[in-house]
């Protein structure tokens, strides 16, 4: 029995209906009673203004409607591109909690105080590298994690000797940032930086995004 989801957005709010398909008996095929689903509910889409997303099961029949629907459901693809992306690096992100918790620590150390800052600006000019100043990220926006790590790792050898003489810790504990703290925040910029360019592939305002993901 052909069945639809749809998810409309609008206001900030979305609302997903589990939909069975009422022009199942128009046609066998599954392309044909799916497109008039779609075309019933689009003066809904219209009218709030929002985005509707579109999905089907994954059997093998349905491999040859979805051909057929592609070109017409063109159009609703890129916000729910968006949403498995933040959604995939969202989930990504909470297992390195720990790890961008001791970088969110040792760059509010520095920004804590503005004699530090100039420290650390005469180590950069004393060891001829640029400096520059970090930003936190924010929790409510994966791609500023991804900015922090892109900004901070050109700056290992400064940061993390800076952090090394001017962090107290007791005798016995580990350095704040540790050799595998950048390892993992090296492998986690690869991961992100995949996710950030899609992103803003699939953001653009000057050209149309409906067919990006075909690049992606």
């Amino acid at each position: 029995m052909p069945a639809m989801c749809l998810v409309v957005t609008a206001v900030g709010r979305a609302r997903k209906l589990l939909l069975t398909c009422p022009h199942q008996k128009v046609t066998p095929s599954l392309a044909k009673p799916h497109l008039l689903c779609v075309e019933d509910f689009d003066p809904i889409y219209k009218i709030v203004g929002g985005k509707s997303v579109h999905t089907e099961d994954n059997a093998s029949s349905n491999v040859k409607a979805m051909d057929k629907l592609k070109p017409a459901l063109s159009g609703y693809v890129g916000t729910l591109f968006l949403h498995v992306i933040n959604l995939i690096v969202k989930s990504g992100l909470k297992r390195f909690k720990s790890w961008l918790d001791d970088f969110r620590t040792a760059i509010s150390f520095l920004n804590a105080s503005n004699q530090r800052i100039a420290a650390y600006k005469s180590y950069c000019v004393a060891m001829g590298v640029r400096p520059r100043k970090f930003g936190l990220d924010m929790d409510v926006r994966w791609n500023s994690t991804y900015l922090m790590l892109k900004h901070l790792l050109p700056y290992k050898e400064t940061f993390g000797m800076f952090l090394t003489t001017q962090y107290a810790r007791k005798p016995d504990d580990p350095e704040l940032l540790t050799p595998t703290h950048w390892y993992v925040a090296a492998k986690l910029l690869e991961f992100l930086e995949l996710f950030y360019d899609a992103t803003v592939s699939l953001s653009g305002v000057y050209y149309p995004t409906s067919l990006t993901h075909n690049a992606l």
